[in-house]
């Protein structure tokens, strides 16, 4: 069965739809194809279909590049359409008029996301989510399929889609390298690793770790240019691979993640979370229910208010200073992941989707 997988904003080797869901699927037999901004390649099995570099500009992709990829998509002829970004509604709509099997992949929940857009005026926010909100209700109730990335989101689309089903974002545990090695044996450092700006707790990162008994670093793509023109306790890396990412954790003693508050955060499941506890490292995350649930739940994690530097330098210090308590964590949280947090859970559900539509198309 012919599988086609198009985005519009993001990478083709994009974690979750290309290094996951493709090569999960090309890997049970079905022939995957991938369509995005880049070149052509086949990898994992996966015929990724380039469409060139995607505008800088907003306004163009998400008119003419869209387009694009609609178009190019839709050359490929498959059985079942499977795309991940809201502006590409229009176009599953159009494909599901043409008699093929839709899916549409929500990452995110997109009406909270918009109400957090500071490029849109304030004002605006809530009446442009509401409008959007509606316009999706009407495609995804015609659309075979709804896949969402947590419970939250699949919650958003109770009563508006004909199917909901939960693929979450969990780590590959053969992606990420397990550490035995002795705390104590480690560089006195705390590490993040993954998209960098405010919203994302870069200021509060760099500021709160100032005075703590460890050295912050860090690597990731930068929304601005706040890590390359302030000085302090830290290291940033840039951007560096999957090995340099495994190696950043086997050298770290702990981890951090302090989203700030945003209503698109509260209910989030980010992957850093996920990857620290595969990893074996103790991490501060901020306090949102969902992540207290599942570091402090777990007892992998402590959590605290991600505004308020203080608390975040005396809970790394408190996970700096004691390493057995470190030791205790780095196992709990390894065992979370094995036990429920990972991908090989979420790749059967998957599977198991696609067979079922495969053999309703026979």
């Amino acid at each position: 069965m012919k599988v086609c997988h198009f985005t519009s904003a993001h990478k083709s080797d994009d974690i979750r739809i290309f290094v996951k869901e493709c090569s999960s699927l090309a890997s049970a037999g079905f022939d995957v194809y991938l369509v995005a901004q880049g070149v052509d390649r086949e990898e994992n099995g996966v015929h990724v279909i380039g469409v060139g570099k995607m505008p800088e500009n907003r306004k163009n992709r998400m008119t003419k590049f869209v387009k694009k990829i609609y178009f190019k998509a839709l050359e490929i002829d498959a059985d079942i359409y499977h795309f991940h970004d809201p502006e590409l509604l229009p176009y599953g709509l159009k494909l599901k008029k043409m008699g093929k099997r839709v899916i549409f992949d929500s990452h995110e929940d997109v009406p909270a996301q918009i109400l957090d857009k500071t490029w849109i005026p304030l004002l605006l926010r809530r009446i442009i989510s509401e409008v959007y909100k509606i316009y999706e209700t009407f495609v995804v109730r015609k659309l075979d399929v709804v896949i969402t990335a947590t419970e939250h989101i699949a919650s958003a689309f109770e009563n508006r889609a004909k199917k909901i089903l939960v693929i979450n974002n969990y780590p590959k545990l053969d992606d990420i390298v397990f550490h035995n090695t002795s705390f104590l044996e480690r560089a006195m450092q705390i590490c993040y690793a993954g998209g960098l700006n405010n919203i994302r707790g870069q200021r509060v990162m760099v500021e709160a770790t100032m005075n703590t008994d460890a050295k912050l670093v860090i690597a990731g793509p930068c929304d601005d240019d706040y890590i390359q023109t302030t000085k302090g306790n830290f290291t940033y890396l840039g951007l560096i691979s999957r090995e340099q990412v495994n190696e950043l954790y086997g050298n770290s003693r702990m981890g951090i993640l302090l989203y700030q508050p945003a209503k698109n955060h509260f209910e989030s499941q980010p992957i850093k979370m996920f990857e620290y506890m595969a990893a074996g490292l103790p991490f501060v995350a901020s306090d949102f229910p969902l992540w207290k649930n599942i570091a402090e739940g777990n007892r992998c994690g402590l959590c605290v208010d991600p505004r308020n530097k203080e608390a975040v330098k005396e809970a790394c210090n408190f996970i700096i200073r004691n390493p057995q308590k470190a030791e205790e964590m780095k196992k709990n949280g390894r065992k979370a992941v094995l036990e429920k947090y990972n991908w090989a859970i979420e790749e059967k559900k998957l599977k198991t989707l696609y067979m079922q539509m495969e053999g309703n198309l026979k």
